[in-house]
């Protein structure tokens, strides 16, 4: 769902990355037979022809912030600056996270908002050379592989809460959500409510007390990274 999860942000910068390198290598070179090769390359894409390494590269570029600057810097054979292509790549990775920010996960069933807006730590700058994610405090403990499953099911909305259940099927059901676990007033059944107000949870909040002392009703931020204060100070 997220690209910190499924590795897409480090595969596609990774390869874009060792494009760029070769790229600057054969730009750098003293060899002239190298030279006239690349420049010959770049002559096929311009013409169309799509059996040539540089055409793909230059359109990706098309994708990234400030990729018309690095469309003029292959065209006229210049390096390419890989610090700059990190921060427009990482700034286009986390448009769905600024397209989520500000929504409200009881009123957009969106996954992605419910997870920015209630689990997702925040992100380091784009322009910080580190991983852009502070890790969540339980992937570093030792718990069992259902434990940890099931933890990630519950941030990420993969779950068999109401919220998320009654989307399934050929006409989803946006509506019935409420909650079925001997709740009274008819509150949505969605993550939030389960941690601190489902009656089907309440020996769950009387058995962990500690883990609520210092948290507001309903500050389920507040809950999640109550854990993480020593990995968010370095934000």
């Amino acid at each position: 769902m997220c690209a910190s999860k499924c590795a897409q942000e480090p595969l596609q910068l990774y390869w874009f990355r060792s494009a760029v390198k070769f790229w600057n290598r054969m730009v750098a070179s003293n060899s002239n037979t190298l030279r006239d090769v690349l420049k010959a390359d770049i002559s096929l894409g311009n013409s169309g022809a799509f059996n040539c390494w540089t055409r793909p590269m230059k359109d990706a570029f098309g994708v990234v912030q400030n990729g018309a600057i690095y469309k003029s810097d292959v065209l006229h054979y210049r390096k390419l600056s890989i610090s700059n292509l990190r921060i427009d790549f990482r700034f286009r990775h986390q448009a769905v996270w600024r397209e989520a920010h500000g929504q409200h996960p009881c009123s957009c069933l969106k996954k992605s908002v419910a997870y920015r807006n209630w689990f997702a730590l925040p992100e380091r700058p784009v322009s910080d050379a580190r991983a852009p994610f502070v890790l969540p405090e339980y992937l570093k403990m030792v718990l069992s592989k259902s434990v940890m499953r099931n933890v990630a099911r519950f941030r990420i909305r993969g779950h068999v809460l109401k919220c998320e259940t009654r989307l399934y099927g050929r006409i989803p059901d946006r509506s019935a959500r409420t909650c079925c676990k001997l709740c009274e007033n008819g509150e949505f059944q969605n993550e939030k409510h389960v941690i601190f107000s489902c009656m089907g949870t309440e020996h769950l909040r009387h058995q962990f007390n500690h883990l609520f002392d210092n948290i507001s009703e309903g500050d389920i931020k507040g809950y999640v990274f109550q854990h993480n204060l020593r990995g968010l100070q370095i934000h």
